[in-house]
């Protein structure tokens, strides 16, 4: 009887041995942090314009790779660049610039295992 519920249970255990297979990927996350009282805006990937309200911060890209350690922003091939600016009577005003990335400048979190986070924080010292 053992033998005939292991061979009916077989195949639901493979399953799950294959779903655990596919799992194997570590997330690195990357934000902008805006500490300052404007808005900034950055010229995303694909033309997209992301928008940073004044004390938040906003995801703007994402990373996986199947090793276990983060990938730094300066190893990326994401980005190469940081630009932000700010929106002065209609025009776009470069405010600041990261050319090439400085890994110095973002602060790292490991909210959860297999997860990296690297935030870029953005004061009115930075972008005056």
């Amino acid at each position: 009887m053992r033998k005939i519920c292991f061979v009916l249970l077989l195949p639901l255990l493979f399953a799950f041995q294959c779903e655990e297979d596919d799992l194997s990927g570590f997330e690195t996350s990357y934000f902008i942090q805006n500490e300052t009282n404007t808005s900034l805006f950055f010229f995303g990937f694909e033309n997209r314009l992301i928008e940073i309200d004044a004390q938040t911060a906003v995801l703007f890209r994402s990373d996986l790779n199947s090793e276990t350690l983060p990938i730094r922003p300066s190893e990326t091939i994401e980005f190469s660049t940081i630009q932000l600016f700010k929106n002065v009577d209609s025009d776009f005003i470069l405010s600041y610039e990261q050319a090439p990335i400085d890994d110095n400048l973002w602060l790292f979190e490991e909210p959860s295992e297999n997860r990296f986070e690297y935030t870029l924080v953005v004061t009115d010292e930075l972008i005056d």
